[in-house]
């Protein structure tokens, strides 16, 4: 054994390598590395997978969109906005001021330069730790002094003129922002002062031109962004804007047809992922003209990779006396103008992109527009009548308690749950094949009335289409245990069905009419989910509308004008997969279509419907259980325990009084041949695993029979004990 100093090298027997140096060079010469390259204005990696991001220009904003801290390069979002107020135009000037600021090329298609010279001006770089103290400064300030005195400490001098606060910019009267220095990611904009755009700097003004009506209007617009792409450095970063898409106001008719507009996205999202880290998009939609239920802005929303959604406060809201005690904001808070709602992400790698990392995704929020800010923040509704908790928070400052409308909707109309009638019986189990010994249940009803009366659990094992890999939260079919299959054949309740030879029989033997009652049940249940869906949306809306007290007539007609909405969409939304382009708008109709029903296409689980039910006459063996185990599943289940499987346990069975639902198992149970010769550790191992999870480990067999008395099953139960 050797010891040596530590942070010392071994030195090795070979003698140094040496590098040959030319003869007519005197003296060593250090190499010279270049320098890297500046960084890119306005652009910093995502925390998550380091691709480049840039800013909104809206802090709140920046922190929602998938824990990137900003918008991806190389990715879109999509603004929609319902009512007739333009807080999605105020999104999109931030982004504009924003690009202008970080010296990025900024392109606006559909506005003339007059939109340009509206954009807010520069106040400074955005940070929400500095403007939550500069609000308590403020608030504690207010309280030190009379009112009449606040404005006393702000008056103005030439020098506090002359001289900017550190982290602010020049006064807005200057020819240019050359002298500012742009080192922040994101900055505060004021919405009642004008940016002035730096001296050469313009913005690009890209028109929407009328053309004929075989020609789609958004191929110049792509002509336009393309040609700035490729004459531009590989370094420039590009912001391409998109107010009001498909407004009648901007956009000639033709421009609502799906041909036209599903190309441009899908061209305009290849040239997003062609220059990656040059190009993103800010789009917005006024879903009042195009809701969200037609198909068409449906398939927006799947060409967009982010989808957020404002809804407006109506302006009863702003002046009833209801909405300024609300719990949406505290007592020095500015109250919010409406809700947001997020429905789409950017997901970027097999993780999830952040999602879950992203703070209040999952909440209700609201956002609020003031002088100087754009907040999303989480949004509560004011405190019920009688808590006084919550009003006595709400008056100290402090947020009150979040009160969920669907989920207290839902309490309030739940009933309790029925008795389960008894099935048919017997009724069928079905095994997967003749070799595959693998015993499902696919009736609800079937599956409810065993629980309750028979005390069979078994486990659910069915996932949805949409996410197959999820294990949380599992549905039909329920896979019996073989015990329990057995144990109800052998009741006289239920028989066994070969599920591959009888649905092929049964298929081969089924008529036309037969199909066609399964087609037109399917249908029904369509119509069935679209009118529940519907039913829940309207309880939904009256819930919200009396917390808010906002119960008026003009409430009201919205909701008769929204009624019309959704039936003009359902003409729409069978204009879009029509068998050729028209020039005709559906929504020109003078007659909407107000008789048909809408029905959502449903996805079939099983063709229980189109088959004959199984007749128990089939000849098929028990299911083929250990002797043992089955004797020890049949004791305990006599006895009025819940079976169910034990391997997460080490076991064969955990035996729970009641319904796991509301009991803790009892035992860990283990079956064993009577004449088996059992290892001692096996049993040691077994009764401490079972005291450290406070149960008992128990252990039976089926006790031989002899001429004096009969077949029973005998447990044991092995304890822990300290000395």
């Amino acid at each position: 054994m050797s010891f040596r100093k530590r942070n010392v090298g071994i030195p090795s027997g070979r003698p140094p390598l040496t590098v040959a140096r030319d003869a007519s060079s005197t003296s060593s010469r250090p190499l010279k590395r270049e320098p890297p390259p500046p960084p890119t204005p306005g652009v910093r990696p995502s925390p998550l997978d380091g691709r480049p991001t840039t800013s909104t220009g809206t802090l709140s904003l920046d922190g929602l969109l998938a824990g990137h801290a900003g918008l991806a390069l190389g990715n879109s979002l999509l603004i929609e906005e319902s009512g007739t107020t333009d807080y999605a135009g105020t999104l999109l000037r931030y982004f504009a001021a924003e690009g202008v600021v970080q010296e990025h090329k900024v392109h606006v298609v559909g506005m003339g330069e007059a939109w340009g010279r509206d954009l807010p001006g520069l106040i400074g770089i955005a940070d929400a730790k500095t403007e939550r103290e500069e609000e308590i400064k403020v608030q504690k300030e207010k309280m030190k002094i009379a009112w009449r005195y606040e404005k006393l400490g702000n008056a103005v001098t030439p020098e506090s003129r002359a001289a900017p606060l550190p982290g602010r910019v020049p006064p807005q009267n200057t020819p240019g922002l050359e002298d500012k220095p742009l080192q922040g990611f994101c900055h505060t904009f004021d919405l009642t002062k004008r940016l002035p755009l730096p001296s050469g700097t313009t913005i690009n003004h890209i028109p929407i031109r009328a053309t004929s009506s075989s020609t789609s209007p958004f191929i110049s617009i792509l002509q336009a962004i393309q040609q700035q792409l490729a004459s531009s450095p590989p370094t420039s970063i590009h912001r391409l804007i998109i107010p009001s898409l498909l407004s009648p106001a901007f956009y000639p008719p033709l421009s609502s047809i799906p041909q036209h507009i599903l190309q441009f996205l899908h061209a305009l999202r290849s040239l997003m992922r062609q220059h990656s880290s040059r190009l993103s998009v800010m789009i917005s939609l006024p879903i009042t003209l195009y809701p969200r239920e037609t198909g068409l802005t449906r398939w927006m929303e799947l060409l967009s990779d982010g989808v957020i959604e404002l809804i407006p406060f109506p302006h009863t809201v702003d002046t009833g006396p209801s909405f300024s005690t609300s719990g949406a904001a505290t007592a020095q808070e500015e109250k919010p103008q409406g809700l947001a709602s997020i429905h789409r992400l950017p997901v970027f790698h097999e993780r999830g992109g952040g999602g879950a990392g992203s703070a209040d995704v999952g909440d209700d929020l609201a956002f609020t527009v003031s002088r100087r800010r754009f907040v999303i923040k989480p949004f509560s509704l004011p405190p019920m009548e009688g808590d006084t908790e919550a009003q006595k928070g709400e008056g100290e400052g402090k947020p009150t308690k979040t009160i969920d409308i669907v989920q207290s909707a839902a309490f309030q109309g739940m009933e309790s749950p029925a008795e389960p009638s008894a099935p048919e019986l017997p009724f069928p189990i079905y095994s997967i094949s003749s070799n595959v010994e693998s015993y499902m249940l696919y009736d609800i009803n079937v599956i409810t009335w065993l629980r309750k009366t028979h005390h069979i659990l078994g486990v659910l094992m069915g996932t949805l289409p949409h996410v197959p890999q999820q294990n949380v939260f599992l549905g039909l079919p329920l896979k019996l245990l073989p015990e329990e299959a057995r144990f109800l054949v052998e009741k006289g309740v239920a028989f066994v069905v070969v599920d591959s030879e009888w649905h092929a029989k049964s298929l081969k033997g089924g008529s036309a009419e037969q199909r066609q009652l399964y087609l037109n049940s399917i249908a029904r249940e369509g119509e069935r989910a679209a009118a529940a869906l519907e039913r829940d949306k309207m309880e939904r809306t009256e819930k919200a509308m009396r917390h808010l007290r906002l119960d008026t007539p003009s409430v009201r007609s919205n909701k008769s004008s929204s009624v019309l909405n959704d039936t003009q969409s359902e003409a729409s939304e069978s204009f879009l997969f029509a068998d050729g382009p028209s020039t005709k708008s559906p929504r020109s109709s003078p007659h909407p279509i107000a008789e048909s029903k809408e029905s959502w296409a449903m996805t079939p689980s099983t063709t229980n419907q189109m088959l004959p039910r199984p007749a128990p006459g089939s000849r098929v063996p028990l299911p083929s259980v250990k002797a043992s185990s089955y004797a020890v599943f049949k004791q305990l289940h006599d006895h009025g325990y819940h079976m169910s499987p034990g391997l997460r346990f080490g076991c064969e069975f955990m035996a729970y009084p009641g319904d796991p639902l509301r009991y803790h198992s009892h035992f860990l149970a283990v079956s064993a041949d009577w004449d088996k010769e059992i290892d001692l550790i096996d049993l040691v191992g077994g009764g401490r695993l079972g005291t450290g999870v406070k149960k008992g480990f128990l252990i039976g067999g089926k006790e031989p029979s002899t001429v004096e008395k009969e077949t029973r099953t005998r447990t044991f139960c092995i304890e822990w004990g300290g000395m």
